[in-house]
């Protein structure tokens, strides 16, 4: 397992960077939006509009 630095963008305008643990990119990204969507990552939106490993 690798750390990612996860970019996103909440339907709120909310830009964050996140770091997560995953086997792929595609994982991290999937992880991040979870994280989101769960309320993990503390924003006030809660649907993801933008996604990337940076």
């Amino acid at each position: 397992m690798d750390f990612y630095d996860v970019q996103i963008t909440t339907d709120m305008g909310e830009e964050l960077i996140v770091q997560v643990a995953a086997n792929s990119e595609a994982e991290a990204e999937m992880t991040a939006i979870e994280m989101v969507e769960s309320g993990e990552a503390g924003t006030d939106g809660c649907t993801v509009v933008d996604c990337f490993v940076i």
